[in-house]
């Protein structure tokens, strides 16, 4: 499987500081109909590694715990595009 093909990206909001929606489609086509793992590995492009953990609501996934961290680090605020593209299951 390719997971590459499973990228998606998002133009933060204030609301996406703190906790991140990941699409349905998404989330679907990396870890099947809900389900997803319980922490991902976040990959920066200066070199920097996140553990980001997951969080179920209403049948939909989130970034949640250590989403903060990687916004911080970034400095991403209302406005910013993230791209994130799949590298395994549990990396970006």
């Amino acid at each position: 499987m390719c997971y590459r093909t499973s990228w998606f990206c998002r133009v933060m909001n204030r609301a996406d500081q703190i906790i991140l929606s990941i699409p349905d489609d998404a989330a679907s086509k990396l870890w099947g109909v809900d389900k997803g793992p319980a922490n991902v590995m976040i990959h920066t492009e200066d070199g920097m590694d996140f553990n980001v953990f997951l969080s179920a609501s209403k049948r939909k996934l989130f970034f949640f715990r250590g989403w903060s961290k990687v916004v911080e680090h970034l400095g991403l605020t209302q406005g910013c595009l993230v791209v994130f593209i799949p590298l395994d299951p549990t990396t970006f």
